[in-house]
């Protein structure tokens, strides 16, 4: 494959000037070159110069001067969906022009061989967004793929480096063997003179020593006591003028030290620029600037800084021509807005700021002032003229965006409605990753173990299938409301846990027929063969769901001949129905068409390999199991030995990280493993055929 363009997307808090960090550039150089870990972590406070060192690094490759295989940067600080992410990269990598229908496991599956033979720099910045902030799961990945696509790349020599940056530390990395986690510092007292110097800042070098330790060292507190001084006080070293430290317990030494630099600036600032400042650093997803200049002079910011906050300058709208982007301009001069991205234009970039610039001047609002923007961002995010319903999840982000704002508001009912036109996204196939991040939304720090912030939140069953879809069973079985417990059969029998479907015959209305489904499939595997075929008989499966268990239990206890052939298998789908009904019908009929031996002029190693990869797109765990084990057992009974053993080490592969205990058993060459998982489950019939 030939050498890609870089890919830089998401940039984001770009140096104004930059000095020092020798070792650190001297260890990317050597991990880029094969002769340092594979993996390299920049661990620090916000500030410290983390990404800075990377998109130093990365100059010669973006202009074209150092070449790779592949060069990408993704910035979680601006894109915060990590499953689009690693979609974008797959597109990337495979010369997609768009991410498509793929789900973020497929992507990791076909990424980490590309990356183990290939000389790339793949950039994560700002990963504490996509980190769990406290304990016991403090610094972990909040998305499993990402996680094994990190963990992969780590535990094996790279031809080239993967880059992270965050504040949180990254536990999963601490015994890969390729792995480098790198605490950074302050900035040097040579480095901060000459970041001082360069800003503007005159004086003796004790001087500016005195300055950058009154700074903690911090590199963004230094680069903003620099222009502070530059602007304010004609460059002279007047350290006189800075505030006491703040004394904020929960803050690090280096933020209070940062917070103490934007007290002085605040201090300095017109009103109008710090309404400026905390309307323009509010957005989840920052605007062009166009876009922030029409919403800074829209009715809803007007009604918002007149009204209900009480201003008595003149409205923004009303301001002469130009006014408002020299307002700006002086702001970015000021190193408070950042201009970010890499177009030609002004139109093309957005207007940014540094993560601890953000949470200053929120909190300089307080929650009822940040309240207070949210819903004006809402007003203005729902009125916009160019506003159409999103044809795809790619075109949905000005929605997801509203969606956010609402939930800033605590418009909860808003946040819903938003939600519901999005026209329930799981049924999009590689969307409960992106569904099961909005509904975490409405819990508080998005743990859905605690009560939700509105306590109207009635969608738990929603999530719960979000969660099995994605193989996570535990968390389904655990949110499942007591009113869906019938529902629970997909996670149970995933898991193995089948005493529930043993143990309760039936289920109240309206989940009675479906609760039977799972029983007779669960009765199969506990080699009560009589009882099951009983029960399979007297049903009448109304959807692919409950065709699903009757079919797995006819299927195991080697009665599929009893299936009527004008049923579901050989039925047209119904227009309107998703792709997983379709999905599960063909990969029924395979197997029936397998075992029965019937023929319908049906290829079936393509029918089976098509249907891996539609379930590999899916990300499926449940389903890209079973389908490659009734594929390996086509192989066998043609004596492709090899080909059959590929497919049953994935199953078992799967089976194993998603604790699916029974494929396992199946799947498995290891004969003490499979007594195993069949003693934890009560697994007792033969062999899945």
């Amino acid at each position: 494959m030939s050498t890609r363009p870089p890919s830089i997307r998401h940039t984001t808090s770009e140096p104004y000037v930059f000095f020092g960090r020798k070792s650190e550039l001297e260890l990317l150089e050597r991990a880029f070159d094969g002769e340092g870990p594979s993996v390299v972590a920049f661990v620090g406070p916000g500030g410290q110069g983390k990404t800075a060192i990377v998109q130093h690094w990365l100059e010669p490759f973006v202009s074209g001067e150092r070449s790779a295989d592949g060069v990408f940067l993704w910035s979680f600080y601006r894109g915060k969906d990590a499953d689009l992410c690693l979609r974008e990269l797959y597109a990337y990598a495979f010369g997609r022009a768009a991410p498509g229908d793929v789900s973020a496991s497929y992507c990791v599956d076909r990424l980490v061989p590309l990356l183990r033979r290939e000389r790339w720099a793949l950039v994560f910045d700002g990963a504490e967004v996509v980190q769990h902030e406290t304990d016991p799961w403090l610094g972990r990945w909040t998305h499993p793929d990402l996680s094994r696509l990190v963990e992969e790349l780590a535990s094996e020599p790279l031809p080239g480096v993967v880059i992270l940056t965050s504040r949180f530390p990254f536990p999963e990395l601490e015994r890969r063997p390729q792995a480098r986690i790198v605490s950074l510092g302050g900035l040097d007292a040579a480095s901060g003179r000459g970041l001082l110097r360069r800003l503007g800042v005159q004086g003796r070098d004790s001087d500016l020593e005195s300055a950058v330790a009154a700074c903690g060292a911090h590199a963004k507190a230094v680069e903003l006591l620099g222009t502070y001084l530059h602007q304010f006080h004609g460059g002279v070293c007047r350290l006189e003028s800075l505030p006491p430290l703040p004394d904020l317990p929960d803050a690090s030494p280096e933020e209070r030290h940062v917070l103490r630099v934007l007290t002085a600036l605040q201090t300095a600032l017109t009103a109008e620029q710090k309404d400026l400042l905390a309307l323009a650093t509010a957005f989840r997803e920052p605007l062009p600037e166009p876009q922030l200049r029409d919403y800074l002079t829209s009715p809803p910011v007007r009604t918002l800084l007149h009204q209900t906050w009480g201003r008595t300058y003149p409205p923004f709208a009303e301001r002469p021509q130009g006014w408002l982007a020299e307002q700006i301009e002086t702001l970015v001069a000021l190193r408070l807005l950042e201009r970010v991205g890499r177009g030609p234009t002004r139109a093309q970039r957005v207007i940014d700021a540094h993560p601890l610039v953000r949470r200053s001047f929120g909190a300089l609002l307080g929650a009822a002032g940040q309240h207070q923007g949210a819903v004006a961002r809402a007003g203005f995010l729902r009125g916009r003229p160019d506003r159409r319903r999103p044809e795809s999840l790619e075109d949905a982000r000005a929605d997801v965006e509203l969606f956010h704002a609402y939930c800033d508001a605590g418009l909860w009912n808003e946040a819903d409605s938003t939600y519901v036109s999005l026209e329930n996204p799981k049924h999009r196939f590689l969307a409960p990753a992106f569904e099961r991040d909005l509904l975490l939304r409405f819990f508080p720090e998005r743990n859905w173990r605690r009560a939700p912030l509105w306590p109207g939140f009635g969608r738990q069953r929603s999530l719960a299938i979000c969660f099995e879809l994605l193989g996570q069973f535990a968390d389904a079985l655990a949110i499942y409301p007591q009113a869906d417990v019938a529902l629970r059969g997909d996670a149970l029998i995933a898991l193995g846990q089948l005493q529930p479907l043993l143990e309760q015959p039936t289920m109240p209305a309206p989940w009675q027929s479906l609760w039977l489904a799972y029983r007779c499939h669960a009765l199969s595997l506990v080699g009560r063969a009589a009882e099951a075929v009983s029960l399979a008989r007297s049903l009448v499966p109304v959807d692919v769901y409950e065709w699903v268990h009757v079919f797995e239990c006819l299927l195991r206890i080697g009665q599929l001949r009893l299936l009527d052939l004008r049923s579901v298998l050989f039925r047209a789908t119904a227009d309107g129905g998703h792709r997983w009904a379709e999905l599960a019908r063909r990969r029924m009929r395979a197997d029936y068409l397998r075992l029965t031996h019937a023929d319908h002029g049906v290829d079936l190693e393509r029918e089976y390999q098509e249907v891996i990869e539609a379930y590999d797109r899916g990300g499926l765990p449940f389903e890209r199991a079973l389908t490659r084990l009734s594929f390996a057992r086509w192989s066998e009974a043609r004596g492709r030995a090899r080909e059959a053993a590929t497919l049953r080490r994935e199953a078992a592969a799967l089976a194993c990280r998603f604790g699916m205990k029974i494929i396992e058993a199946d799947a498995t060459d290891n004969p003490a493993l499979a007594r195993q998982r069949r003693a934890e489950t009560g697994y007792q019939a033969e062999p899945r055929p």
